[in-house]
């Protein structure tokens, strides 16, 4: 009987250790996928434009949605007006994982994807809806997919308008007008090649020296859009404006891809979602402040041209090379087709 009773004993302390044990996994897991649900991801989202532009407005506006959205589990700092250098600077801080996302022009993004100097042909669109179409688009889903490639991922493209031509030398009335005048562009191979094509020199410089290499008469001129020309109030050192509409200015809003995939799915899609959002919202300010920048740079008393159709074609026809160019490369032919559906 005393042996039969110890066995029961036995028997019953195993089982209670055994469901202690069980309850003490169940627990951990438990504390383990809470401290999961708790964990604050911090988003470290840098650009080069004042908080004031529709680029730097949308950066803050993302900011609020996505800490809404995620009930304070996703945190962004933003650090604008080049505090963490040039775009590219940026990029390259965002592949090492120093920083986590950016919103860079297009044409930066070519040491990566060279064939984003897509968005650098001349005339390439004629309206902001054919840009948002295609960016947002199959156009924008085939950079999406390079651009993963290379540990980015592409979260939408932003619109900074169509450029327009400034100098402090003459009125450009015409793309002869530019001969001889030395026009300051973005880091593009095919924008300096573009330039050059009409003798209009095609000098890169950053845009955070621009003003200072157009004070100092550096550069004669620049292209811009109106948000960046009257922001950077390029009108105090410059007297002629052409209202061209000569070339798409566009940004592409990215992310580290390691440290979007080590994000929970649903907050993944939050970020998805939205980016979405603020991308959407920044085509809609984009266009609507462009009118009171317009009226900002008139009323700095610039001398104000600006191309007919005639002198629009006469422009494309003399940069036509930079086609020429972009169709060499590899997925230039198939990129140059995808555009065509969008544009009319």
């Amino acid at each position: 009987m005393k042996r039969i009773g110890l066995r029961k004993i036995l028997t019953v302390l195993l089982t209670l250790s055994m469901v202690l044990s069980l309850a003490a996994c169940s627990g951990s897991n438990k504390s383990a996928d809470t401290a999961a649900d708790d964990t604050v991801y911090e988003l470290k989202l840098a650009h080069v434009v004042r908080p004031t532009t529709p680029k730097g407005a949308a950066a803050e506006e993302f900011k609020r949605i996505i800490e809404e959205k995620s009930n304070g589990r996703i945190k962004v700092s933003i650090y604008p007006d080049s505090q963490m250098g040039t775009d590219q600077e940026i990029n390259e801080q965002i592949l090492s994982g120093a920083l986590d996302m950016n919103t860079p022009l297009l044409a930066t993004l070519t040491s990566f994807v060279s064939e984003f100097e897509l968005f650098d042909l001349p005339y390439l669109f004629t309206s902001s809806e054919e840009a948002f179409n295609a960016l947002n688009g199959e156009v924008g889903e085939k950079f999406n997919a390079a651009l993963e490639e290379k540990g980015l991922i592409g979260l939408g493209y932003w619109t900074g308008g169509f450029k327009q031509i400034t100098n402090s030398v003459r009125p450009v009335k015409n793309v002869a007008d530019l001969s001889g005048l030395k026009i300051r562009v973005s880091q593009s191979p095919i924008l300096v090649s573009q330039f050059r094509a009409i003798n209009a020199g095609g000098i890169s410089v950053p845009f955070s020296e621009l003003y200072s290499a157009l004070q100092t008469k550096a550069v004669d001129g620049q292209e811009n859009p109106y948000a960046n020309i009257a922001s950077k109030k390029f009108y105090e050192v410059q007297k002629y404006m052409t209202i061209s509409d000569h070339g798409f200015m566009g940004y592409a809003f990215i992310m580290n891809k390691n440290k979007f995939d080590s994000m929970p799915e649903d907050l993944q899609a939050m970020v998805k979602e939205a980016a979405k959002e603020a991308t959407e919202w920044e085509w809609e300010k984009t266009a609507e402040k462009d009118v009171e920048y317009l009226q900002e740079i008139k009323d700095a008393g610039m001398v104000i041209d600006e191309f007919t159709d005639k002198e629009k074609a006469e422009f494309k026809e003399a940069t036509k090379s930079a086609y020429d160019e972009f169709s060499k490369m590899e997925k230039g032919p198939e990129l140059l087709e995808a555009v065509k559906k969008y544009v009319k």
